[in-house]
């Protein structure tokens, strides 16, 4: 039986690879050419040291960095929201849209979680880093008004997921497009998923997931997600690294340009059809409302 110390300290091959960014036959060449330290657990499946990944993504970083990622580094690690905001809109005006901006951000999120993984960014700081861009981006689409019925969206992580920079630039995506936006953030337990889509209705959920989520967790939050979206006729749309199943019903993006092209589709989609008929359902009750005899 594996330890819970060795479970708290190493990671499946298969997870080493996503972080590594190799494929698994290469985790075990590494490993068998001794790159790579590996303990096998009785069932004779590798574990590799997370200390092991540590060293190798340090030993691969630059050792020192320039031009917008290096701006845009700054900003971020200096921890202060307003000038987060500044720097966000200045980078919007050279941009076409939300979309452009955010993918140009996230260059510096992934060497922010480099670092991270690298041990050279201190738990503190990541902190700092994404409250520092939750609340600069929140002022941001603060000023882009959406209409009283614009459709809805829930924007949050997998249950146990930390890492929600992603969402916040996602956020700005929905607010130029014209959607209300519920943050909420690091993802609720699986079993609150339905009660979150019963007391907000949203029209959509996008569900963030990092690589660093082990994939038999994003399997089950999957799972909780297609049952509840099932029932209530939401749209699912699944973002991140993480280690997502192929599912015919919600919507995968990799990228905020992913996200962009599918508002610009989801006219057609049932996420958005449900808003219209729900629009339209009002506007006839208002308008027989306002035709009554007083």
């Amino acid at each position: 039986m594996q330890t819970k110390a060795m479970s708290d300290l190493t990671v499946s091959a298969g997870e080493a690879a996503r972080r590594l960014g190799v494929g698994p036959t290469t985790i075990q060449r590494w490993v068998e050419s001794g790159v790579l330290h590996a303990e096998r657990t009785p069932g004779g499946h590798r574990r590799i040291y997370v200390t092991e990944l540590r060293r190798l993504i340090a030993a691969n970083r630059p050792t020192e960095l320039s031009g917008l990622l290096a701006d845009w580094l700054d900003v971020l690690m200096a921890g202060e929201p307003r000038k987060v905001k500044t720097a966000l809109l200045a980078a919007r005006q050279k941009a076409d849209s939300w979309a452009e901006t955010a993918d140009e951000i996230a260059s510096a999120i992934a060497e922010l979680g480099r670092r991270w993984e690298a041990g050279a960014c201190r738990i503190f700081e990541e902190r700092s880093v994404s409250e520092a861009l939750r609340r600069g981006a929140a002022l941001c689409a603060a000023e882009m008004l959406c209409a009283d019925h614009a459709p809805r969206v829930a924007l949050f992580t997998v249950e146990g997921e930390r890492h929600t920079l992603g969402l916040s630039l996602a956020e700005l995506v929905f607010a130029e497009a014209g959607w209300r936006v519920f943050w909420l953030g690091e993802g609720p337990p699986s079993d609150e998923i339905e009660p979150l889509v019963d007391k907000l209705k949203p029209h959509l959920l996008v569900v963030s997931a990092s690589s660093v989520t082990r994939a038999a967790a994003v399997a089950r939050y999957q799972a909780e997600l297609s049952r509840v979206a099932a029932r209530t006729r939401v749209g699912v749309v699944l973002a991140g690294s993480g280690a997502w199943a192929p599912a015919a019903k919600a919507h995968r993006i990799v990228s905020f340009q992913d996200l962009r092209c599918l508002l610009v589709e989801l006219p057609r989609s049932k996420a958005r059809k449900r808003w219209m008929t729900e629009s339209q359902a009002r506007r006839t009750h208002s308008g027989a409302s306002s035709r009554r005899p007083g």
